[in-house]
């Protein structure tokens, strides 16, 4: 059973083919760039690693101390930080003790 004839032409691509390679293209454009980035990511990262150490801290720091030190401003003697226990109880009616 023959039927004869050639057979259909095949379908005109060349349209989808153009879209895919133009799609290509952007996608090795953006390939690219995120390469560019991770270059320069690794690049930083590598001098940062390589980088000296800091400079070992001073002898005199030898001992924990506060950076900085708390003046009351009218008798310009140090003041402990913090409030203690004693000047937060209160009363049951919820008054500050002045102890």
């Amino acid at each position: 059973m023959c039927f004869g004839g050639s057979p259909p032409p095949p379908p005109d691509n060349s349209k989808a083919l153009a879209l895919q390679k133009k799609q290509m293209e952007q996608q090795q454009a953006q390939f690219d760039q995120q390469m560019k980035v991770q270059e320069a990511k690794y690049q930083e990262q590598k001098a940062i690693a390589n980088a000296p150490p800091p400079p070992a801290p001073n002898k005199t720091a030898s001992t924990f101390a506060p950076a900085l030190e708390i003046v009351d401003p009218v008798t310009n003697a140090p003041m402990k930080a913090g409030i203690g226990k004693k000047k937060l109880k209160a009363s049951s009616l919820g008054i500050p003790s002045s102890v």
